[in-house]
């Protein structure tokens, strides 16, 4: 949908301020007649425009998709990505371990943290965590959602590399099923020691898990400027 011509995006704008309008109400771009209709067809097969009579006006898929333009300059919005962490713990005897991931695809290829998935469309959150952690790492426990995490990372130049809310839950591990190996990653037991100690780890994974253990914000706010993505 990222793809529309200028004139489809500037049928949309009009048809946002101005519901239900004539076909010579939307053609102020000034071409030729047979050009315009040309768009407003193409907008009708991609489901975004419906016409009534001889009036057009925006499908709710229209209408969804108009939600994220911004009509100063007709260009669709980027949006921060809504994702899950999961801080898996498994108590054995005197010993407390976490369920550590390396991530074995780009971008941050060979880097260890905690498992992260992305919060699908009608997701409630427990229900995303819950998912991912068992198509990641085939385990299951009782979760907790601890606390929000806003990220936004930058490269050095100052360019933008992601823009993401994690959704940060602990999950108490009842029983082992760890899978070690799973598509683009490889997962393992660690004592606290041993993740402090592993290396390369994402930019704020010592950060995340010491938010984990203090317990005292709700809600954290982080800008940061990376080197290696």
């Amino acid at each position: 949908m990222n793809d529309l011509h200028t004139v489809q995006m500037q049928i949309l704008r009009e048809l946002i301020f101005n519901p239900k309008s004539k076909f010579s109400q939307l053609n102020i771009t000034g071409i030729t007649n047979d050009h315009f209709s040309y768009h407003i067809k193409v907008l009708i097969e991609k489901g975004l425009v419906k016409k009534e009579g001889n009036k057009y006006s925006l499908t709710t898929k229209g209408k969804m998709f108009s939600s994220k333009m911004d009509t100063s300059n007709m260009t669709t919005e980027k949006q921060p990505k809504v994702s899950v962490l999961l801080r898996p713990v498994l108590i054995k005897g005197s010993k407390t371990y976490y369920a550590v991931q390396q991530r074995l695809k780009e971008p941050y290829y060979g880097y260890y943290g905690f498992m992260t998935g992305k919060v699908k469309w009608g997701e409630k959150i427990l229900e995303a965590g819950a998912r991912e952690l068992d198509e990641e790492m085939g385990l299951r426990g009782d979760m907790t959602l601890d606390y929000e995490l806003h990220e936004m990372v930058y490269d050095k130049e100052g360019n933008m590399l992601e823009d993401k809310y994690f959704h940060c839950i602990e999950v108490i591990i009842k029983e082992d099923t760890l899978r070690i190996k799973d598509e683009g990653c490889e997962n393992s037991w660690m004592t606290k020691k041993q993740f402090m100690e592993i290396s390369p780890k994402y930019h704020n994974e010592v950060e995340i898990f010491n938010w984990f253990e203090n317990r005292e914000r709700d809600n954290i706010e982080q800008t940061y400027f990376i080197e290696g993505f």
